[in-house]
């Protein structure tokens, strides 16, 4: 239960009435019933809402044409004789505690950063459009510089997507440097981002490393239905060290023709982006680029169903070292692994005989049946006398061990005494040459010198 329904649970609460003046003030029941009356009897009725309530009038004209036109009615599933079923064929519970979700979260099947405690030194710069500096660069070569140098992932929000040369640059990021992709965008946004991708003549090797999501807003229920909202939040985030967000999109005019702010973060300060961007694609709708594009999708598994891993199996696909243990490339792992999934399927009993397979057992196998050799290691003292219980047997041992070093010892200092010895006759041999060249000299020299005594 919501914490608002304990507190009315307990009998000595009091609820505080919370007026316009306040800054906590958010939810207005008068608002409510007048805003029910807007969507469904029109403007008319919604003007007669306020002077009944004696409320003020709260929506702009913009927002009266948006929330009727975001209105839409509860769809009951079983109208129309139609009963809502699951994979299996199964009815599925309409209560309000089902017994099983309609749909499951969606996994991050490519895989995720492992950036969770540190994410490198927290800084903040501002960049806007138009440039405050001469030097500066404009938004638009801040956010491709930053997918251009991406290493990891690379994961996008965004309202409204098609700017063509930030995508032309996600496509390569995606198929030259096989680097993850994830984009959530606008549900309203979506088709306008379909429109980009049939004219860049899009492959199937191009999009393989990309996936599309679209969201909506938080929206507003109501007994007769629900305001649908819209997504406007806006942000980059690269390799879980870096994000950009701000007011720009990534669209053309936003890069030329609107005034625009961009703040790039790093460190600590992406972890909010990071848990924001994981929340909105849990409960994001997948947007199926084979399907739009008219692609043969290689990943099916059965009829219609994508091959989804888990991010833990999607890291062991696109890793190298387990690309060289099944004799594959790391670009073809992904493919490699939905077809062993699908033979599995088809038959578990069948063993397959393939050189991949046999070499991959081979390597786990050896991993736990391989046997180790280990050395001798002497018993120790316990065990000794253990084993030799006649204390005269472990004194003989003992003895003959420390005459063993004795001797061993007394050799090192003989060979030191040798080496010295040899040592101090070089150095009185070269001593006595040098003292009888200093000796002897020339009789020349000698009558050279008394002559010049003289003088």
């Amino acid at each position: 239960m919501a914490e608002s329904q304990v507190l009315l649970l307990d009998e000595s609460h009091v609820n505080e009435k919370v007026t316009e003046a306040q800054a906590r003030f958010y939810y207005s029941e008068e608002q409510r019933r007048a805003l029910e009356a807007l969507v469904t009897r029109g403007e008319a009725a919604y003007r007669e809402a306020l002077r009944k309530e004696q409320l003020r009038d709260f929506l702009s004209s913009r927002e009266l044409q948006a929330l009727r036109s975001g209105w839409r009615g509860y769809d009951d599933p079983r109208e129309g004789g139609k009963v809502a079923r699951g994979p299996g064929g199964e009815t599925l519970s309409l209560a309000y505690w089902p017994e099983c979700s309609d749909t499951e979260v969606p996994p991050l099947d490519l895989g995720w950063t492992d950036k969770t405690f540190y994410r490198g030194i927290s800084r903040v710069a501002l960049f806007t459009h138009p440039r405050k500096e001469e030097g500066a660069p404009h938004l638009k070569e801040v956010v491709r510089e930053m997918i251009q140098q991406a290493q990891k992932i690379i994961a996008v929000v965004m309202d409204v997507f098609t700017d063509r040369d930030i995508f032309r640059d996600i496509v390569d990021a995606a198929y030259k440097r096989w680097i993850p992709v994830y984009i959530i965008l606008d549900e309203e946004g979506v088709k306008l981002f379909l429109e980009m991708c049939r004219c860049l003549d899009l492959s199937d090797l191009q999009i393989r490393n990309i996936r599309i999501r679209s969201v909506t807003g938080v929206g507003f229920y109501m007994p007769a239905g629900k305001i649908r909202g819209t997504l406007a939040s806006r942000f980059l985030m690269v390799d879980g060290e870096k994000v950009a967000t701000g007011s720009y999109s990534f669209t053309w005019s936003s890069s030329h023709i609107d005034r625009n702010i961009l703040l790039v973060l790093t460190g600590q300060h992406v972890e909010v982006f990071d848990v924001e961007f994981r929340e909105l694609y849990a409960i994001s709708e997948e947007v199926n680029l084979y399907k739009e594009l008219g692609i043969a999708n290689p990943f099916l598994l059965g009829i219609g169903k994508p091959g989804l891993h888990s991010s833990t199996v999607a890291r062991k696909f696109i890793n190298p070292k387990y690309g060289l243990v099944a004799g594959a490339a790391r670009g073809d792992m992904m493919l490699w692994a939905s077809r062993h999934r699908q033979d599995n399927q088809g038959n578990m009993e069948k063993e397959e005989t393939s050189e991949s397979k046999k070499r991959l057992n081979q390597f786990l196998n050896d991993l736990i049946t391989l046997e180790q050799e280990f050395p001798e290691i002497d018993p120790p003292l316990e065990n000794l006398n253990k084993l030799n219980r006649s204390p005269q047997k472990l004194l003989s041992r003992l003895h003959v061990d420390l005459k063993s070093k004795s001797k061993s010892r007394e050799s090192i200092r003989d060979v030191k005494k040798d080496d010295a010895q040899a040592n101090s006759k070089q150095g009185k041999r070269f001593a006595s040459g040098l003292f009888s060249r200093k000796a002897k000299r020339s009789p020349g020299s000698s009558i050279e010198a008394n002559s010049f005594a003289s003088e």
